[in-house]
């Protein structure tokens, strides 16, 4: 029986640290976490770590506030990248890939009621319409925030954006011709009507971030900035030449210390 209960208790501290790293070193950098729907799942998604149901993300935006951090936009980052203005101390980029009604409808008032800063990368085309990239099979479309919300939250204060491309392909996919025109023309799109400079773009799927025709195109289209979708912390100051900038992907099923650890260590789990 002793043996018995020993071998459960190793199982459960095996299992705890598998899932939890909280055995990873500390690790440096800027923590830049990215979201992408916030409300409820539909029934049967077959995509629900997509997902972070409101409650939870105004709970992870507290622990933020709770626990010293400042949320910053791109804009922040670009003055401290300029040598214009230091970021504080503890800053984390909050990112939102897509552009979902869902992040007007929840996250942008979340954010409001806190005093927080976000960012969203729209994919220009869908603008309005809905997210047709995703398989139905996986999960119905959903409606994608319209041009009237996004520039109301692009007035607030709270909301700042970068370019998702225009449709949203995976960029290995394409010719090299369609490659540039994705990527050019969703800043220009998007600095036509939102006249502002959209400094900062992440890659559909993070296909082609580290691949150096791909991030070439990037670069040279006139983005300061670019993300990948490569879970981890990227060390700032930043070396922009080298590689792009990794986030922190935020999963329906994380909790606060999952947060922690992508804040502190650049990953929360091993499973």
């Amino acid at each position: 029986m002793e043996l018995f209960l020993a071998l459960i208790i190793l199982a459960f501290i095996v299992l705890f640290n598998l899932r939890w790293t909280w055995w990873r070193f500390f690790k440096k950098g800027l923590p830049v976490l990215v979201y992408h729907k916030i409300g409820y799942p539909p029934e049967n998604s077959k995509l629900q770590n997509l997902w972070v149901k409101p409650e939870k993300f105004e709970k992870q935006m507290e622990y933020l506030n709770k626990h010293g951090y400042t949320t910053v936009h791109f804009s922040d980052i670009l003055a401290d990248f300029k040598g214009e203005k230091k970021l504080p101390e503890k800053s984390v980029l909050i990112t939102f890939d897509d552009g979902y009604e869902n992040n007007y409808t929840y996250a942008y008032k979340i954010l409001k009621k806190l005093n927080a800063k976000g960012n969203i990368f729209l994919v220009y085309n869908t603008i309005g319409k809905v997210n047709t990239w995703h398989n139905t099979r996986s999960e119905p479309w959903i409606n994608m925030a319209s041009m009237e919300m996004i520039k109301e939250m692009s007035g607030s204060g709270i909301m700042e954006f970068g370019a998702h491309t225009m449709n949203h392909p995976n960029l290995l996919s394409l010719s090299p011709d369609m490659v540039s025109w994705e990527i050019r023309e969703s800043k220009k799109q998007l600095e036509t009507a939102l006249e502002t400079e959209i400094c900062s773009f992440a890659y559909p799927y993070g296909a082609g971030a580290y691949e150096d025709k791909v991030r070439t195109e990037v670069l040279n289209a006139g983005f300061v900035f670019d993300f990948s979708f490569k879970q981890g912390k990227t060390p700032w100051p930043w070396e922009r030449k080298s590689v792009p900038i990794d986030r922190l992907f935020i999963k329906n099923d994380e909790n606060n210390l999952d947060l922690y650890l992508h804040l502190t260590r650049g990953n929360s789990r091993l499973i």
